[in-house]
C-alpha cells in the first residue's frame, strides 16, 4: 500500500442537519408503529408516562455520547471511548464486536419486517426481496455517506410526516385531553408505578439508535458543534413524537384493542377511513428501509474502526478512492445482514441483542465517568454533572439488565 493510499481517510462532509435527521431516523424506524400498543399492554392509560420515563433513561446515556463523540470524533466511537478510558484493547474490541452484532441482528429483523409489509401489496419470494433490497441499500451506502444520509433524511421526514399525519387525522379533542391528562401522566385506576416502569423498559427500545451517531462523527464537518446538537436534538424530537403518538393512541382506542393490535396507528386511522390506514401502511413500508440503511452505515463504520486498531482484518480499513467510504466493510455488513435475514429465525436472537446493546451502554457511561474522574480529580469530579449523570446512567442500565434477567426467570 502506497503512502498516498494510507492517507486516504473518511471524508468530512456531513452537516449538523444531516446527522440530526440520521439520528431521528434510526430511532423512529418502524418501532413506534407497533410499540405503542405493547407499551399500553403494560402501563395502560399511563403509556405516555412510560415513554417519558424511557426518554429520561435513554437521555442519560445520550448525554454521555454527546460528550464523548466530539471529544473523540472517530468511526467506531465506542471502541475509542473504552480504549481511552480503560486502556484495554480487549474490552474495546469486545464492545466493538458487540455493536456490530446488534447492528446485524437489528437490520436483519427490520428487513424481514419489510418483507412482511410488502406481502400486503405484492407477494414475492422472500429471499429474492431480501437480496435485491440489501444490494440496493449497499450500493447507496457505498456511493457516499452524504448521499446515504440525504436518503435517510428524506425518509425520516416522511416518517415524521406519517406520525404527524396520525396525530392530525385522529383529531384528539383538547377538552378530552385535559380531562384525562392525570390518567396519562399522573395516576390511573388499577395501575401502579411498577406497571409504568414495565412499560418504560419496553419503550426504551424505541430510543435506541442515537448511539449510531457516534460512528459518523469522523465524517462530520464540525464534530464538536454537530455531535452534541444531533445526539440530544434527535432524542428530544423522538421523545416529543412518541409522547404525542402515545396520547393519541390511548385516547383513540380501547385499551384491550390497543394492547392486542400489531398495527395500532393503522387501526386508529381506520376509524376515520380505510384509505387513511392504507396511507400509513405505505409510510411504514418506507420507514423500515430507513432503519436497515442506518444499520448498514453504522456497522461498516464500526468494522472500519476495529480494523483501524488491528482488531479486525486490516483490509476493512481501506476506503474507496472516489467515494471515501469503507467499501469492503459495507459489503461484508450487507451480506451478513442478508444471510441472517434469509436463514436465521431472528426472534430467537432479538432478546440477546437487547442484553448486548444495554451492556454497551453501561460501559460507555462508565467510560465517560472515568474520563471525567481523570479530568477533574477525585474530589472535584463529584461536583461535575459530566461525572454524576453518566454514573447514574450506568447504574440505571445495570438495573435494566437485572430486571430483564429476572423477568426471564
Amino acid at each position: 500500500m502506497s503512502d498516498q493510499e494510507k492517507d486516504i481517510g473518511l471524508k468530512k462532509q456531513l452537516s449538523t442537519v444531516q446527522i440530526l435527521l440520521y439520528g431521528v431516523g434510526t430511532m423512529l424506524g418502524a418501532g413506534i408503529y407497533v410499540l405503542v400498543g405493547k407499551v399500553a399492554g403494560y402501563a395502560g392509560t399511563l403509556a405516555p408516562l412510560s415513554f417519558v420515563v424511557a426518554g429520561v433513561l435513554a437521555g442519560l446515556t445520550a448525554y454521555s455520547y454527546s460528550l464523548l463523540s466530539p471529544r473523540f470524533p472517530k468511526s467506531g466511537g465506542e471502541i475509542v471511548y473504552v480504549a481511552k478510558a480503560f486502556s484495554s484493547k480487549g474490552l474495546s474490541t469486545l464492545i466493538g464486536w458487540g455493536v456490530i452484532f446488534t447492528g446485524f441482528i437489528s437490520a436483519a429483523a427490520i428487513i424481514k419486517g419489510f418483507v412482511g409489509y410488502l406481502d400486503v401489496f405484492i407477494e414475492l419470494p422472500h429471499a429474492l426481496v431480501i437480496i435485491v433490497s440489501m444490494t440496493v441499500l449497499c450500493i447507496v451506502a457505498i456511493r457516499g455517506i452524504s448521499e446515504s444520509l440525504n436518503v435517510i433524511g428524506v425518509i425520516t421526514l416522511i416518517e415524521i410526516g406519517g406520525l404527524l399525519f396520525v396525530i392530525f387525522v385522529a383529531g384528539v379533542d383538547l377538552e378530552k385531553f385535559t380531562s384525562e391528562f392525570s390518567q396519562m401522566f399522573v395516576a390511573a385506576p388499577g395501575y401502579d408505578i411498577f406497571a409504568v416502569f414495565q412499560g418504560a423498559f419496553l419503550a426504551f427500545y424505541a430510543f435506541v439508535g442515537f448511539e449510531d451517531l457516534a460512528n459518523v462523527a469522523e465524517e462530520a464537518k464540525t464534530p464538536k458543534k454537530s455531535m452534541p446538537i444531533a445526539i440530544m436534538g434527535s432524542l428530544f424530537i423522538a421523545l416529543f413524537l412518541y409522547i404525542a403518538v402515545a396520547v393519541v393512541a390511548v385516547l383513540s382506542l380501547p385499551l384491550n384493542e390497543l394492547s392486542a393490535t400489531n398495527a395500532p396507528l393503522a387501526d386508529i386511522l381506520s376509524q376515520k377511513g380505510q384509505h387513511y390506514a392504507y396511507i400509513i401502511s405505505l409510510i411504514s413500508l418506507v420507514a423500515v428501509l430507513n432503519g436497515v440503511l442506518a444499520q448498514v452505515i453504522m456497522g461498516s463504520r464500526v468494522l472500519y474502526g476495529l480494523a483501524g486498531q488491528n482488531s479486525a482484518p486490516k483490509i476493512f480499513h481501506k476506503v474507496h478512492k472516489s467515494y471515501r467510504t469503507p467499501t469492503l466493510a459495507t459489503i461484508v455488513i450487507a451480506i451478513g445482514v442478508a444471510v441472517l435475514a434469509i436463514f436465521v429465525p431472528i426472534v430467537q436472537l432479538a432478546n440477546a441483542t437487547s442484553y448486548v446493546i444495554i451492556s454497551v451502554f453501561v460501559v460507555v457511561n462508565l467510560s465517560q465517568a472515568k474520563l471525567a474522574f481523570m479530568d477533574y480529580g477525585k474530589k472535584k469530579c463529584w461536583q461535575s454533572r459530566k461525572f454524576i449523570l453518566p454514573l447514574i446512567g450506568a447504574l440505571l442500565c445495570i438495573i435494566f439488565l437485572a430486571y430483564k434477567t429476572l423477568a426471564v426467570f
